[in-house]
């Protein structure tokens, strides 16, 4: 039976790196499993994201044709599994204006729960919710959000301010109750990292692969981590400075190309 795995987050746990294990394993993986990621998804997670911040349902109403879109992009075969990894689903990261939680996580998950209930009715569907803890999802969101917009609070400020979005474990709980009978598995980011294979290998477990496919797969290293305290403070600094919007955002571009933020180290 085929098996269908909806990752759609959290964000700021492990997402970067699950998605680059899989693209860079797609060739291994192609016998047994498909990734479908942002790189099909980009429409959906438009309208996700305007729906996190909106919550206006309106804003879902082509969501199915969108979906359909990416599935026929994405391309899984007869007889594939389907891992679906993107955080865009569940919308804007908390602290993004106007979205100051995971409110929108149940209703957006079931949309996407239903799609696929409805589109691979014989598949076996689950959806797997990666956390941290509380502390350390606040500080990387709060990193993530200086560099990616105006943000002037600081890391305290921020913390204060969206304490309520680091309970993950509680929004896991929401999302459950709001899915019913499809089964829900969280996996803890810290428990992920102990993995050989780190959190993609983790996810990947899920699927029972065989011995030899598994022995195949290769590592990826740290990526898509958020700047040290020097560059963050440095993005704070921009962020509070009288400098126009578009000279901040090129000067922090400028900073993060300096020093590969965002970048990919091999294990």
């Amino acid at each position: 039976m085929t098996q269908i795995l909806l990752h759609p987050g959290f964000h700021k746990t492990g997402t970067s790196s699950i998605q680059h294990f899989l693209w860079l394993n797609r060739a291994v993986l192609a016998p047994y499993a498909a990734p479908v990621l942002l790189r099909h998804l980009k429409p959906v997670v438009r309208m996700a994201c305007r729906f996190s911040r909106y919550n206006n349902p309106i804003d879902l109403i082509d969501i199915v044709a969108a979906m359909d879109t990416a599935m026929a992009q994405a391309a899984p075969r007869a007889g594939q599994d389907i891992i679906v990894s993107c955080e865009g689903l569940l919308g804007h990261l908390p602290g993004w204006p106007g979205v100051d939680s995971y409110a929108a996580a149940p209703t957006l998950i079931t949309y996407f729960a239903g799609y696929f209930q409805d589109r691979y009715p014989d598949a076996q569907l689950s959806v797997v919710l990666t956390t941290r803890d509380a502390a350390s999802w606040l500080f990387s969101a709060y990193r993530h959000h200086l560099r990616g917009q105006r943000m002037t609070l600081s890391a305290a400020d921020f913390a204060a301010t969206y304490v309520g979005a680091g309970n993950l474990d509680s929004d896991v709980n929401a999302i459950s109750v709001a899915l019913g009978g499809v089964p829900v598995q969280s996996l803890n980011l810290s428990a992920m990292r102990d993995h050989p294979l780190g959190p993609g290998g983790a996810i990947c477990k899920l699927l029972d692969l065989p011995a030899e496919v598994t022995a195949k797969l290769s590592p990826v290293g740290a990526g898509n981590a958020g700047p040290e305290e020097a560059l963050w403070q440095q993005f704070l600094d921009l962020n509070r400075s009288d400098l126009d919007d578009r000279a901040v955002q090129a000067a922090k571009t400028e900073l993060a190309q300096a020093t590969d933020l965002g970048g990919w180290r091999r294990n």
